[in-house]
């Protein structure tokens, strides 16, 4: 984990340097399917040949083998000897004489004759061939290794392999996490193996989902939407009758006049440390919120990614709440300008270990904190809710999700 300078992080928010949306993603892909493509090639039959006669050239074996073959020659050799005697024998009288009138095979005519056969054999015609030639090495094992090494070394694969290998620092980044949880929404509904659409209390206690006695909404699971790979979560002026939870008499029935939704993944992920993102769009209605939240177990500390209370289509907030040694809540909320979050999809994270919490929007750092609260496991929430009078033409409002990611270090 990188820990900006807060003049870093202010000049950031300040200016507004965190860059369009596609072209982040698309060089994060990008890298991403790079270095799957890397590691997949690091295991490669192709590679593996590679590194076995990258070793073999460097043992210099084949200059051996050459400069064994620069000294051999026919003139010299046992093959020229057979053949010097041969040629001798086949010019002496005995052996003429034999050849033309016959007669006794002697001692000599058997040695003619079993020179004749070895010579006239196609293996030391070969072999004389061979001794002759100027190309021996071409015309060895040695060389075809050589080659095929020379082939492997000039491809654009190992080129390209050996150059990323040599500047390992370009994963580096993608190294030190490992993917614990992520949904693109590609299926035709919201998988509920990954997420809960309800409270995760609601889930635990009841089995029902339920809302708080002052909320205007009540959650239901019948207020999300998912098409072309976007999960919408649905704010809508709609009468229904929910469950209700009130600190003095627990829950009670009650009658809303709005329904929402609200999802989290407490019963499959929590992290102590992390980074987590989500590509997000929404309406900036009146009264409505917005927010993608860290929480545990109990209701502080909460690390919102975002927070949307209001009706600026310029602009996100990013907030810390924890209980003070006074027992009272402590908020520390910042914001970033210069966006169209009612146009356009965001990348919006937080990355956090046991000292520092991290705000980023399309991976650029705007907000840093000192984590107050470290060690405590939390999840993901994701939720819309009516935070005071609504303009009920301006509905139904929607949280856009195009895809939520959540790594853990390495």
């Amino acid at each position: 984990m990188v820990i900006p300078s807060k003049f870093k992080v202010f000049t950031n928010r300040l200016f507004g340097s965190y860059g369009h949306t596609e072209k982040v993603e698309s060089i994060r892909d990008a890298l991403q399917n790079e270095f799957a493509e890397f590691i997949a090639f690091s295991n490669s039959a192709e590679l593996k040949r590679f590194r076995e006669l990258d070793e073999w050239f460097r043992s210099g074996e084949h200059q051996k083998v050459k400069a064994e073959l620069k000294g051999l020659n026919f003139k010299g050799s046992p093959e020229h000897n057979t053949e010097k005697e041969y040629r001798k024998l086949a010019k002496s009288k005995e052996i003429t004489t034999y050849l033309k009138k016959g007669g006794e095979a002697t001692t000599t005519v058997a040695r003619f004759m079993e020179l004749k056969s070895t010579v006239e054999s196609p293996e030391f015609q070969n072999r004389k061939q061979y001794l002759l030639s100027k190309n021996k090495f071409e015309q060895t094992e040695t060389h075809s290794k050589l080659v095929e090494y020379q082939k492997l070394q000039n491809s654009d694969k190992i080129k390209w392999f050996l150059s990323l290998e040599k500047d390992s620092s370009k994963f580096n980044e993608l190294r030190s996490w490992k993917l614990e949880f992520f949904d693109d929404f590609d299926s035709p509904a919201l998988d509920h193996q990954k997420w809960l659409t309800m409270f995760f209390w609601g889930d635990a206690l009841l089995n029902k989902n339920y809302s708080f006695t002052n909320d205007k909404q009540n959650y239901t699971d019948k207020n999300f939407e998912v098409k072309d790979s976007i999960l919408r979560i649905v704010t809508r002026k709609e009468k229904s009758e929910g469950l209700g939870w009130d600190s003095k008499f627990g829950f009670v029935p009650k009658t809303y006049h709005y329904t929402s939704g609200v999802i989290n993944t407490g019963h499959v992920l929590r992290l102590t440390k992390g980074k987590v993102e989500a590509k997000v769009r929404l309406s900036c209605c009146p009264g409505i919120t917005h927010a993608f939240y860290l929480v545990g177990n109990t209701v502080l500390p909460e690390i919102d990614i975002f927070l949307k209370t209001d009706t600026n289509p310029n602009s996100f907030t990013g907030a810390y709440f924890i209980t003070g040694s006074n027992g009272k809540v402590q908020k520390s909320l910042t914001s970033i300008g210069g966006v169209k979050c009612n146009q356009n999809f965001y990348i919006l994270g937080v990355e956090w270990n046991e000292s520092y919490i991290i705000w980023t929007i399309n991976g650029t750092p705007y907000k840093i904190e000192k984590n107050l609260t470290p060690n405590v496991p939390m999840y993901l929430v994701l939720t819309s809710s009516v935070n005071s009078k609504v303009d009920d033409s301006k509905l139904p409002a929607y949280l856009e999700v195009d895809w939520v990611s959540c790594w853990k270090p390495q």
